[in-house]
């Protein structure tokens, strides 16, 4: 490839424009559009632990941040402390309690659906 193409490919000149943009970073970057108005990545789970995990939570009505404090929940209950890494929690819970978490999410249903008045 030539140097032009290898500055856009590592990010030293604006994608789109072809403006110089500063030190390569690595990756093409560009300038044209603001970080306001991109959507959020959102990133899928990958291990089999966090897979299994977010499919419980899902299939029972409860969102990405209801399922992280669900798991922080469930752990704090069987004597663990919170640990820093989530994906850690993921794979003790699927690990050594897979069927009580899966109790323990009936029981959240449960409770969430006799706080509701109609």
């Amino acid at each position: 490839m030539g140097e032009i193409a290898d500055s856009l490919i590592s990010g030293e000149f604006d994608y789109i424009t072809g403006e110089y943009l500063g030190e390569a970073i690595g990756f093409p970057r560009t300038r044209s559009y603001g970080k306001r108005n991109a959507p959020p990545i959102i990133k899928k789970p990958s291990s089999k632990a966090n897979v299994c995990i977010s499919n419980m939570c899902k299939d029972r009505g409860f969102s990405n941040h209801e399922k992280v404090e669900l798991v922080a929940k469930f752990l704090h209950s069987k004597g663990h402390k919170q640990l820093p890494n989530l994906s850690q929690q993921y794979k003790i819970i699927h690990s050594q309690y897979k069927n009580d978490f899966r109790k323990f999410l009936i029981e959240q249903v449960k409770q969430r659906n006799n706080g509701r008045t109609f």
